[in-house]
C-alpha cells in the first residue's frame, strides 16, 4: 500500500487532487475495476488486462445505449489501478480514474473493486491447499477491510473532485460467493467449515463496500448473488479450478452482474453542482485515525 502517499493526501486535504476539466461527456460510460469487471477467462481477452467483450460492462452499454470505455484490469486494487497507476507483467498502466476523465465527466461509472485489496484469491488458495478459517486469518481479513474502506473513500472523493462537484452516477458492484455448500471434485480440499468461513468473508466484504458507498448520494451498491449457480451446481456461473481464470464468472455470470447494474441505473437529470462537503476529507481522516489509534 502506498501508505505515505495516502497520509500526505489526507494531510494536505482532498482538494489537492489534480482535477481535469469536468465538462459532460454526454452518453459516455466508463467501466472500472478488477478481473471480474475485465471479464478474465472469457474469449478474446486481451493479454495485458484480460479484458473481454463478454464482460458485464458490454451488456450494460448495450442496454443503456451508452458508449463504453472499458478500463478494468486484472490485478487492480484501489490504490494500484483505480486512483494510481498499475504495473502489470506487460505494461505500466495509468490510473483508471485518470483515463475515465480524459474526455470529460462520463454519464455513468461502474466499479468492481475490493477482492484484490482483501487478498481474496490468497485466502481461497490457502483453503484449497493448506487450511484456513483460523482466528489469525479472520483478523488479517478484517484488517484488509479497514484499509479497503479508507481506499473507497479516497476513490469517491476523487470522483467528486474530478467532476468539479457534479459527479455522475457511480454503481459499485458487490461480489458473489463461488463456493457451494454441496461438495464436488471442484471443491476437493475445502472442508464444510472452510466453505462457511469463505462465505462469511464474502458477506463481510460486501458489507464493507456497501456501507462505504452508502455515504455518497451519487453512488449505489449493486449486490451480486450467484446462489444456486456456484461451483458444484448443475448450472454453475463460476469458472472451475482448472479454468484459465478459476472462480471468475462465466458468460452467464457476467450477464447476471449486468442485470444487477441495470437495476440501479437511472437516466441522468439536470441538477445544480453539489458543494464539496468537508465530510469527504473528514471521513478519510477518521479512517486513518482508526487505523493508528
Amino acid at each position: 500500500m502506498k501508505r505515505f502517499a495516502i497520509i500526505a493526501l489526507l494531510t494536505l486535504g482532498l482538494s489537492t487532487i489534480v482535477s481535469t476539466t469536468a465538462f459532460a461527456a454526454s452518453g459516455s460510460y466508463v467501466a472500472l475495476g478488477d478481473s471480474i469487471a475485465a471479464g478474465a477467462g472469457l474469449s478474446t481477452a486481451d493479454p495485458v488486462c484480460d479484458r473481454s467483450p463478454q464482460a458485464y460492462p458490454y451488456e450494460v452499454a448495450a442496454s443503456t445505449g451508452l458508449t463504453l470505455s472499458h478500463y478494468a484490469c486484472t490485478g487492480a486494487k484501489a490504490d494500484e489501478g483505480i486512483y494510481d497507476e498499475q504495473e502489470t507483467a506487460l505494461a505500466v498502466l495509468p490510473a483508471q480514474l485518470d483515463q475515465a476523465y480524459a474526455n470529460g465527466t462520463p454519464e455513468l461509472i461502474t466499479l468492481t473493486i475490493g477482492a484484490n485489496d482483501s487478498r481474496w484469491t490468497q485466502f481461497i488458495r490457502q483453503c484449497y491447499y493448506i487450511r484456513c478459517g483460523y482466528s489469525l486469518d479472520t483478523a488479517r481479513f478484517n484488517a484488509y477491510l479497514i484499509d479497503l474502506k479508507l481506499e473507497l473513500n479516497i476513490i469517491m472523493a476523487k470522483v467528486h473532485t474530478l467532476s468539479d462537484g457534479t459527479p455522475p452516477q457511480v454503481i459499485v458492484t458487490g461480489y458473489y460467493n463461488p463456493i457451494s455448500t454441496t461438495p464436488c471434485t471442484d471443491t476437493n480440499g475445502i472442508t464444510a467449515r472452510e466453505a462457511a468461513w469463505l462465505s462469511e468473508r464474502v458477506d463481510r466484504l460486501n458489507s464493507a463496500i456497501s456501507g462505504t458507498v452508502a455515504n455518497y448520494s451519487y453512488a449505489q451498491f449493486a449486490p451480486v448473488d450467484f446462489t444456486g449457480h456456484e461451483l458444484c451446481t448443475s448450472d454453475s456461473w463460476v469458472q472451475g479450478p482448472s479454468s484459465p481464470r478459476p472462480f471468475h464468472p462465466t458468460t452467464e455470470g457476467q450477464q447476471a452482474i449486468a442485470s444487477s447494474v441495470q437495476t440501479y441505473y437511472s437516466e441522468p437529470t439536470q441538477s445544480p453542482p453539489e458543494e464539496a462537503p468537508l465530510s469527504y476529507r473528514e471521513r478519510a481522516l477518521n479512517w486513518y485515525e482508526r487505523l493508528f489509534r
